[in-house]
């Protein structure tokens, strides 16, 4: 069955994100940045030119969607950055996807373990 994934779309000045489209499985039909602005009333009073455009893969971030207090694009890197939940009491940052992170963390996990191995074979 065909997967679509959101698109954010956001002020390429600031990093607002304006709006972010459903997503769709099914019979569903790919369309372009223009058939969204025609489609959704959210969209018809931006200027595309001042927009960006981030075409997320099916359920990509979703967990992060549902966990951040807020989210922006950076207008340097054009990547989505979250703002999580905190119970502290200082006022969080916005940082790269916890599933990236995560992602990365166990990434290095392997590597370190590997090398940890290879390590303790030399050695006896």
């Amino acid at each position: 069955m065909p997967e679509i994934g959101s698109k954010v779309f956001w002020r390429k000045v600031s990093g607002e994100v304006v709006f972010v489209t459903p997503e769709s499985v099914g019979d569903v039909v790919v369309t372009t940045a223009e058939d969204d602005a025609a489609f959704y009333p959210q969209l018809r009073d931006y200027d595309f030119d001042k927009l960006g455009v981030i075409q997320l893969r099916y359920q990509q971030y979703k967990q992060d969607f549902e966990q951040a207090a807020a989210y922006w694009v950076n207008p340097v890197t054009q990547k989505l950055e979250f703002k999580y939940k905190d119970s502290g009491t200082a006022e969080p940052d916005f940082q790269k996807p916890l599933t990236e992170q995560v992602s990365e963390l166990r990434t290095r996990q392997d590597s370190t373990e590997a090398a940890l191995l290879a390590l303790m074979d030399t050695t006896t």
